[in-house]
């Protein structure tokens, strides 16, 4: 089906597919088992893909050069909002040109990395590695599917980002802690 949502999942076991499945029940789930940044090779296209899922390995440096390796190459989600980049900073770690005016792009797919509990010290890692979000073991469908709502939905005022992005709309509510 052309309408059907794509999921790309990197190194999963059975019990996070399972609930993968649960969470998102019309979409077709495409399963990679060791491949690293360095096995993608630079032109690699998914083509159009809604959800990009990598469960952490025991050498975080290969989990957070494949977290900036997926997010560099920037696969496109479907139905994403086109954003100008006069609107929205593109992030670092795309090594694209930031800050130009006018010109249209779509946002790129989120990135769910799920982290075991015992290796939670990793998270902020991951996500300054370009994850737009981190779940820990085992998952259930219902944290997957308000995560995937969540990133695409976007940054939104108020929302809590670890400080590691700011929100892309302004929050008019927002005292600046100057005297009134």
């Amino acid at each position: 089906m052309p309408n059907q949502s794509k999921v790309i999942t990197f190194d999963l076991e059975q019990a996070s597919l399972i609930s993968l499945r649960k969470a998102l029940p019309d979409s077709v789930i495409e399963v990679i088992n060791g491949a690293t940044a360095a096995s993608l090779t630079r032109d690699w296209n998914p083509g159009t893909v809604d959800l990009l899922v990598v469960k952490a390995r025991k050498e975080v440096a290969e989990t957070l050069e494949l977290c900036r390796f997926l997010v560099s190459c920037g696969v496109l989600a479907r139905d994403a909002p086109v954003v100008t980049d006069s609107q929205e900073e593109m992030p670092k770690t795309l090594g694209l040109h930031r800050r130009r005016r006018n010109v249209a792009r779509r946002a790129v797919s989120p990135l769910l990395v799920l982290v075991p509990p015992r290796r939670k010290s990793i998270v902020r890692d991951v996500l300054k590695a370009g994850a737009h979000s981190c779940l820990m073991l085992p998952i259930n469908a219902k944290d997957v599917a308000s995560m995937l709502g969540h990133a695409q939905a976007g940054n939104q005022a108020g929302r809590h980002t670890l400080d590691l992005e700011g929100a892309q709309t302004e929050d008019r509510w927002r005292d600046d802690g100057g005297e009134g």
